[in-house]
């Protein structure tokens, strides 16, 4: 900092009522009732506010239960320390701290307009209900930049065995999020392209996606606004491909490459004998292979092969295969 300028911090304070409790026992000697250090804050930029996390102390500096915290006290300012000037600074903000031992406590801070284009410190510290208060906590250096703008107009699609989600951003990377029916999100992928194709999806299940614009040195969009789908399976297996057909003794044999769709049920195949009209022959048999006997010598056969799923959905036939009985 350059002497001669300064620069307030903004403070912000969490604030709970010192609580009384009884205790009866052996007389003890008196504890000072420091909380411990908190050692894991992290903090990314949302959107244009600040995201700071950490765990409350359950623990004194003496190794003992912390029996309440009086309050918890996040700084933000400028380097290399705005932790050691100004008590309190004007529009400190209260919130609520929860019940010790309930693991993250993370909060929201607006990032001050001198802030973007600058790097800002960030350190918490709790005070004890004795109104000792814990060393500053490790310090969490964060560039601010201008906000991140929020995907916007995020659909999400019916695609062939998967959901298509679309949406539009210019960020260098993406996070997408999916939740289940009533559950809560969780992330799902990630993606330098404005788009995703969610293989994993399930007919017939009740889907949300949000997507959240992200870049490096720990900068975060808002999450978009959510989009919901209900896959429906109005899709055909792919057309079997690969055929071939090899005369033998009495018989043709046939062979295919397999199809691999999640839903697949089998295949139907068709036959044409001396130019006549193409008739099913076999109906739904998994394997793709088939030997007909059902074949006289110099006689012309033309077989196709096609795919069906679970829903009865059909392919189209695959290229015609002909060969000459033996």
């Amino acid at each position: 900092m350059k002497r001669g300028v300064t620069h307030a911090p903004v403070t912000f304070l969490l604030a709970v009522a010192l609580t009384g409790c009884a205790y009866i026992g052996p007389p003890q000697s008196p504890t000072l009732d420091i909380p411990t250090r908190i050692t894991d804050l992290v903090a990314v930029e949302y959107g244009d506010r600040v995201r700071v996390q950490f765990t409350l102390p359950v623990l004194t500096a003496e190794g003992l239960p912390l029996k309440d915290v009086k309050s918890v006290e996040v700084r933000a300012g400028f380097g290399p320390s705005p932790f050691s000037i100004n008590a309190w600074a004007d529009g400190a903000q209260p919130f609520d701290v929860p019940a010790l031992g309930t693991g993250l406590l993370g909060r929201m801070i607006p990032v001050n307009k001198d802030w973007v284009g600058k790097q800002i410190i960030l350190a918490v510290r709790a005070t004890g209900p004795k109104g000792k208060a814990s060393d500053w906590s490790n310090l969490v250096t964060l560039s601010i930049r201008a906000p991140l703008a929020e995907p916007a107009n995020l659909k999400a699609e019916n695609a062939d065995q998967a959901v298509k989600l679309t949406w539009q951003g210019s960020s260098p990377h993406y996070r997408i999020f999916r939740a289940e029916g009533s559950q809560q999100p969780q992330q799902l992928a990630e993606t330098d392209a404005p788009e995703y194709l969610d293989a994993t999806a399930q007919s017939a299940k009740q889907y949300q996606y949000l997507v959240q614009a992200t870049a490096p040195d720990f900068q975060q969009s808002e999450v978009s606004k959510p989009a919901e789908i209900t896959p429906e399976d109005v899709f055909a297996p792919a057309v079997p491909s690969g055929l071939t057909a090899d005369a033998g003794v009495n018989a043709i044999e046939l062979a295919w490459q397999r199809n691999v769709e999640v839903d697949f049920k089998g295949y139907n195949i068709y036959r044409s004998v001396d130019g006549g009209p193409f008739e099913k022959i076999v109906d739904s048999i998994p394997a793709p292979t088939y030997i007909d006997h059902q074949v006289e010598a110099g006689k012309r056969y033309r077989y196709a092969v096609s795919a069906i799923d679970l829903t009865g959905h059909e392919s189209e036939r695959s290229p015609v295969q002909e060969v000459t009985a033996q």
